[in-house]
């Protein structure tokens, strides 16, 4: 089995040698990942200039390292391209920092995931609150040993898997969730010169479903959301269409 493993922590993250290490096992493992971090970069990709790569001294447990100076999405790109090898499997993270709820539409973790699905290859997305872990090694080995075996990444889109709260010595079990409401406020404060702002942000929870992203999270469980690329509200059409 081919695997690429990208991130947007950048490619000296402490969470992407715990996941290359983790996944050494099932396979031939490489790497691609950004330069720099690169956090709440969403899709986006580098369309206005030349991107700068080189290979590093393989992290351990990978069969060669790619450092892409641009965002997650493009790692994934020319992780595919450069290495030109017939992968099986892409595994974005393991980010710093949960993604759950609305983080999703920010993450450059879940992003560098959904863009190899785009260009026809299976991939997870794995966030963890804090990479520091104790857990987090041999809780990783376990959950790819069963999604592997499994396939379970296997569908029309990618799968976000989240560990739980650091407060909790090992995750209670394995849920599969659906996206959360919760949502992390950005206000753009003003600095001490009136045209620089920064930004102040606060969480602003809601009520939320006993399936959530952020239920389990909370409630000390790992949550694996299946996520699409089809963004089309069918619900909606069928209303607007209803005789």
């Amino acid at each position: 089995m081919n695997i690429l493993v990208v991130n947007d922590d950048g490619y000296q993250a402490e969470g992407l040698g715990i996941l290359v290490r983790a996944l050494a096992p099932f396979g031939n493992v490489y790497v691609s990942a950004p330069k720099d971090h690169q956090s709440a970069k969403s899709h986006s990709i580098t369309i206005r200039s030349r991107i700068e790569t080189f290979l590093t001294e393989p992290i351990f447990g990978s069969t060669a390292t790619l450092v892409v100076d641009g965002t997650p999405a493009d790692s994934t790109r020319l992780g595919l391209k450069v290495f030109n090898v017939d992968f099986d499997l892409v595994v974005s993270g393991i980010n710093y920092g949960q993604n759950i709820a609305k983080d999703i539409l920010y993450s450059g973790t879940v992003a560098a995931a959904m863009e190899a699905k785009i260009l026809g290859v299976d991939a997870i997305a794995i966030s963890a609150h804090s990479t520091k872990l104790p857990y987090l090694y041999d809780e990783t080995i376990k959950l790819m040993d069963e999604i592997i075996e499994s396939k379970l990444y296997n569908f029309d889109g990618i799968l976000n898997i989240n560990f739980p709260r650091e407060s909790f010595h090992r995750p209670k079990g394995v849920k599969i969730t659906k996206m959360g409401l919760r949502y992390q406020h950005a206000e753009f404060v003003k600095s001490e010169r009136p045209d620089i702002f920064h930004i102040k942000s606060s969480i602003i929870n809601y009520q939320e479903h006993e399936d959530s992203d952020v239920s389990a999270f909370d409630d000390g469980y790992i949550s694996i959301t299946p996520l699409t690329i089809d963004r089309t509200d069918y619900k909606r059409i069928q209303e607007i269409f209803k005789p």
